[in-house]
Parts: structure tokens; sequence; C-alpha cells
């Protein structure tokens, strides 16, 4: 038998196993660096809660409220992306990108019902109770036929998105954001605490923590980048860390925590790259014009630089770029680029010097908007300037760069700056449609070679497709946008 040639693996050890809220309450609170904080973790569902409130001071979390899943604000956003034809569990985002196109008051009577606020901070949601089988709290088929009750018919997948289905993502996006505002504001009352700290799959809703943060409840809001399930296993390993190693919260900067390709992974990536492409090597920061020269002749170029990020966002290390300037490149990116639905908007990136000058952002919130979970207003006088990073609303959800913690990228923005006048990029997930964001140098290239994109930049390797021009045109640039500049300093690889 085979397995009785096996040697038999050791008996493995478990210890300090976290239920899901308490692996992200600690996530959330130990790496805000705050000494005392309110947190807050809001998903669809934990072991028997939906949503908790705990009061943090120093190592210490006490428990002030558990909401029951009954009354699940993540559950009912799935509910209703499923209702609008997407995924539910998947394309929440996408709901919370529709909503600015709709009227957020049309349906304020029905959403009031389904979900009605109570004195002390306290909310339910009866429209879950309408799930009266086991089947039915399985599928929601039960909310989903109440849904079609009050609302009319269900959006199939393959349909067009009318005003109806903007309006009723509205609706649910406002009733999220006063539902929440209505918890935090009392629990903010009781405890004093001005700082707030939230994780959960709610938190990853961008445009409710900008509704948060502009509240003026607290003069600090952290969210940690990694605030779906994926949180839960980092929480539980500093809850570990913390009971072995007692000590302070640190805050953390960037999550920049994964894969980093090593130069000969590089290299051998590219190898197999094959032919219709050139590669450039540039020493130190000469890679930084060529490729904001690229970016500013419309071309869109992909990064995989060090390590990747842990989280949902892309936040440099493996990003495309492009120009915010171009009142196309939207549709592009859209739907030629990741092939997605045109509604949908991207994230400006930003050097930290220049955040308040270009968007909505108070001096001192800076931090908030490191890890782009967090919208706010771009300025009138830029938003005709920044077509393709300005939302229907006028809204962004902005990432705030800083030099120490991404010089590469950072760089970049304050070369854009330069050039143009605006240290703004367009700064969207390396990736196309169904796929991952790209974690290696192997799939990074790959992924390149089979997109449309105009440019690589993987470590100090710029790579060049040499037949198209910039944005997919299908030319070859004529001032050598494609080529090599033999006044750059570089050397061919490949």
């Amino acid at each position: 038998m085979i397995g009785d040639s096996l040697t038999p693996a050791p008996p493995p050890q478990y210890r300090n196993v976290q239920p899901t809220f308490s692996g992200n309450r600690v996530g959330g609170s130990r790496l805000s660096g705050f000494d005392e904080a309110l947190v807050v973790v809001a998903d669809g569902m934990g072991e028997q809660e939906s949503l908790s409130v705990f009061e943090g001071r120093g190592a210490a979390l006490r428990r002030c409220a558990t909401f029951p899943i009954m009354s699940s604000l993540g559950i009912l956003y799935s509910v209703f992306t499923h209702y609008l034809g997407f995924q539910a569990g998947m394309d929440e985002y996408k709901v919370m990108g529709l909503a600015p196109y709709g009227d957020r008051d049309r349906h304020r009577a029905v959403l009031d019902e389904f979900v009605q606020l109570k004195p002390d901070g306290d909310f339910a949601i009866p429209l879950l109770s309408a799930n009266k089988s086991p089947l039915e709290r399985e599928t929601h088929q039960g909310v989903l036929r109440l849904l079609e009750e009050r609302l009319g018919p269900a959006r199939s997948p393959d349909s067009d998105l009318t005003s109806h289905h903007m309006d009723v993502a509205a609706a649910l996006q406002a009733t999220l954001e006063r539902t929440l505002l209505h918890v935090l504001g009392e629990h903010r009352r009781r405890t004093g605490l001005r700082r707030l700290c939230m994780a959960g799959g709610v938190a990853l809703n961008c445009t409710a923590n900008g509704v948060v943060l502009r509240s003026g409840l607290f003069d600090e809001v952290f969210i940690q980048p990694a605030a779906g399930d994926d949180g839960s296993a980092l929480g539980a390993a500093l809850y570990a860390l913390r009971q072995e190693r007692p000590a302070p919260p640190t805050g953390m900067r960037m999550p920049y925590w994964g894969d980093g390709p090593t130069a000969a992974e590089v290299d051998a990536a590219l190898r197999d790259l094959g032919p219709g492409f050139e590669s450039s090597r540039y020493a130190g920061e000469q890679l930084i014009p060529e490729v904001i020269g690229l970016v500013e002749r419309g071309a869109t170029v992909a990064l995989c630089q060090g390590r990747m990020e842990f989280g949902p966002r892309a936040l440099g290390n493996r990003s495309i770029l492009a120009d915010p300037r171009s009142p196309t490149m939207r549709a592009h990116l859209n739907t030629v680029v990741k092939q997605r639905e045109e509604f949908r908007p991207f994230a400006p990136a930003v050097s930290v010097e220049d955040a308040a000058t270009y968007f909505d952002i108070a001096p001192g919130t800076e931090s908030a908007y490191r890890h782009m979970l967090t919208v706010t207003g771009v300025r009138p006088p830029f938003q005709d300037r920044l077509p393709a990073v300005t939302h229907v609303d006028g809204s962004a959800r902005v990432q705030v760069v800083e030099r120490d913690s991404a010089p590469l990228f950072w760089g970049l923005l304050r070369e854009m700056g330069r050039r143009t006048g605006l240290p703004v990029l367009v700064n969207t997930s390396f990736n196309l449609r169904g796929q991952p964001i790209v974690r290696t140098a192997v799939d990074a290239v790959a992924t390149f070679a089979r997109s449309t994109l105009d440019a690589l930049v993987i470590g100090d390797v710029l790579v060049r497709r040499v037949d198209v021009g910039p944005a997919g045109t299908g030319r070859a640039e004529p001032d050598g946008a494609c080529g090599v500049d033999a006044g750059a300093g570089s050397g061919r690889t490949a």
C-alpha cells in the first residue's frame, strides 16, 4: 500500500483559533496604530453575527453591540446585487459604482420599510425574514420574490441597465450609508472615542467610507486594506503574535507583503515573450521620464514592481497606469483593455503633497486615502481636466502616494505633474477580465503579451510593443515612443 510507505505527518498544532469577527477586529485595531478607537466589523456574516462594535482602549477590546445575521447589511447588499443582475458575493462593487447614476430618493420609502432604524443605534432588516424555508434561506428566493413585488422584475445579467436599475442601486447605497452613520453616531456618543477602525466586507464600500470620514463623527478613520475575509487570517496571526509578544499597536503603512520577483525571474519570464516586443533596462530614476513620456502620449502602461499588494486593491506595484486627462481613456480601458462594464469608474493616484489641491481631502486626513478605500470629491476646477478618473457625480476613489512607501510610483506622479501640471495618474489593477491581479513575473509577462496594453515596467526593464502605437491604435510611434531612445542610457536586454 502506498500509504504504508509514507512517513506520517506530525499532527497539526492548533492554537488561538479565532472566529471571523475576532480576527477582523484584531486586524483592524492592531494595524491602525491608535491607542484607543471605536472598532466596527461589518460583513455578510460571521459565526453568529453580521456587525459588531467594540470599544478599544490600549490592548483591551470591549464588545459594545452585536447585530445578528438577520440584520446583515452585507447580505442585504448582496441580495440587491443579485436582483440587479450581478453576481452576489463578487460584484457588490459594481452596484456601488452604478449608484451615482441614479436617484437616491426615488425608492426611499420602500428601502425604509426594508431597513428600519430604531432608537439607540439599533436597526432591523425585516426584508431578510422573507426567506421562510431552508432552501430560501440558502438561495434568498423569498427576498428576491419580495423585491420583485415591490420594485419590479429582477434584471437578467445580460440585459441593458436602465434608469430604474440605477435608482435602485442609489437607494440601496443611501440606505447603507444612513444605517452605518446611525450605528456609528450612537456608539461615538456613548464611548466618546474620536478614532474609528473598520473591517469586514462592508468596509470595502468606498463610497460609504467617504461619507463616514466626511461626517465629522471621527477625527481619524483607519480601514484595514484587506477588510474582507482575507483580513480574518491576518487578524488571527496578529492575535497570536500579541499573545506571545504583547506590544502597543503599530500603525501600518502600505500592504506590500506578497511575492516580489527577483531579477533572475524577470529575465527568465522575458525570454518567453516572443517577437513583437522590445525590452530595455534603465538605471535608477532614468526609467521615470521614459514611462511618463509614454503615458503622456496616450499609452497604457502596466507595472510589476516589488512585492505584491495584500488585499483587493492595486496600489502601484501591480497596476495599470494611464493619462487621467484623456476624455476617451476610461472608455478605452473599460472596453478594450479590461473588457468590463462601461459605467465603471477608474481610480486616480496622486502624490501626497498635491492631494488636497485636486481632491476634497482635508489636511491631516491624507493617510485615510493610502489604500484606495475612500471616495471623495474631485475639486470642481479639475473635474473637466481629469475626465478619466472623475465619476458621474464628481467623485473619485483616490489613492494618496508617499515617497517613502512607493518611491517609483511617487516619482512617476511627480514627473507627470512636472510635464503636464497635473500630478495624477489613472491607477487600475493589472489584470484582464476574469483574471486575478498578476502575482509573479511570469503572470505579468504573460498577461501583458495577450493584452492590448502598450508597455510593461517590470523591475528595471521597460517592455514596449513595436507593432502598436499608444492606447492600442495599431500604429507605431514615429517619434520612437515604442522604441529605444538612444540617449536614455539604457541597454537592450531582449
